[in-house]
């Protein structure tokens, strides 16, 4: 019965955890390198109800890359939105963001009419979900109500608005290439260049963001439509352009910047919870103790909780698939992983 489980099934479930969980400690977030037709994309794929979150991060100034990985538990991040840097003398060595930043329900735009006419926002919601939105409100200086209406998307949507930033030109709205309705291409989106972006598939679940290889502005659209996006916008490029991939730099920018889409573990998630009180559950879960405080003593604490995440991924994963029977070993080992993350 499986309350007499014996010390041979106590054994063999140690042993999955050393031999095959930890091992095999992945991240919620990936990497990938692929070809659309002959256009090299390489992208962060994010997936949504993992044990990551995806927020806006933002600066007041223009800041360097440095100061700002060694402030944040940062795991992936790209650059975003155009900004006006020092370094461009119609600047006149003043830094100023040319997009609306929410973070975490915070409002940083700095000017009423940041969004402009052509600026379109990504957003995401408190529960990640991502959604187009553009402020209507930002073009009372437009006389043609037809044009207002016709610039308008998910206005109704304001207040489900957790994290965005604004950029443009909007490349894909419900898989319609919408590049040939923008006003604001320039010589340099026209040229074959790098070309940064973001996008999400059509039920949210997925965000891919980054880069593709010798392209025009023009051809974003299709390119990303067969990657499988479903709403996408471009991102600022050059010199600012820059990736991390789990803690490790893919690229850095040749500027200092001034805000960026971040991955990072999601404190809250999952809940904590009461381990079962079970005599032979409670033999497993000090064991699994002892093997996580010996596995894990040598780590710094932002890589500890990368790897406590990906452990309680993996151990989601195999409960699922596992008996009747050993369904309540595997969620005290989810519970246990839990409080060290918590």
């Amino acid at each position: 019965m499986y309350y007499k489980t014996n010390k041979l099934i106590l054994k063999k479930i140690i042993f999955l955890i050393i031999f095959l969980i930890l091992p095999s400690l992945v991240s919620a977030n990936v990497l990938i390198e692929t070809n659309v037709d002959w256009y090299k994309i390489k992208a962060l794929k994010i997936e949504r109800n993992t044990w990551y979150k995806v927020i806006v991060w933002v600066s007041e100034k223009w800041e360097s890359l440095d100061s700002m990985v060694s402030r944040y538990g940062w795991i992936s991040w790209v650059n975003w939105a155009y900004f006006c840097p020092a370094d461009y003398k119609d600047c006149w060595w003043v830094n100023k963001t040319w997009a609306d930043r929410i973070s975490n329900w915070y409002n940083w735009s700095t000017t009423p009419n940041d969004t402009g006419p052509e600026r379109v926002v990504f957003a995401l919601d408190k529960n990640q979900i991502p959604f187009l939105y553009q402020k209507a409100h930002d073009y009372s200086k437009w006389t043609d109500d037809i044009f207002l209406v016709w610039k308008t998307i998910n206005f109704d949507r304001k207040s489900d608005i957790y994290n965005w930033i604004g950029n443009h030109p909007l490349l894909l709205q419900d898989w319609i290439n919408k590049i040939w309705e923008s006003w604001a291409i320039d010589n340099k989106m026209e040229s074959k260049s790098l070309k940064n972006f973001i996008c999400s598939t059509q039920d949210g679940n997925i965000i891919y963001m980054w880069w593709v290889e010798n392209a025009t502005i023009y051809q974003m659209p299709d390119i990303l439509k067969k990657l499988g996006c479903y709403n996408a916008i471009n991102l600022d490029s050059g010199w600012s352009s820059a990736m991390m991939y789990n803690n490790k730099y893919i690229r850095w920018p040749g500027r200092n910047i001034m805000d960026a889409l971040i991955i990072i573990p999601d404190k809250n998630y999952p809940i904590k919870s009461t381990i079962s009180q079970d005599p032979k559950i409670l033999k497993v879960v000090e064991a699994f103790k002892k093997i996580i405080n010996t596995k894990f003593a040598s780590l710094d604490d932002f890589t500890r909780k990368q790897k406590l995440f990906a452990l309680n991924s993996k151990l989601n994963l195999l409960s699922k698939n596992s008996s009747e029977a050993k369904k309540s070993f595997y969620e005290a080992l989810i519970k246990t992983v839990n409080s060290y993350i918590q």
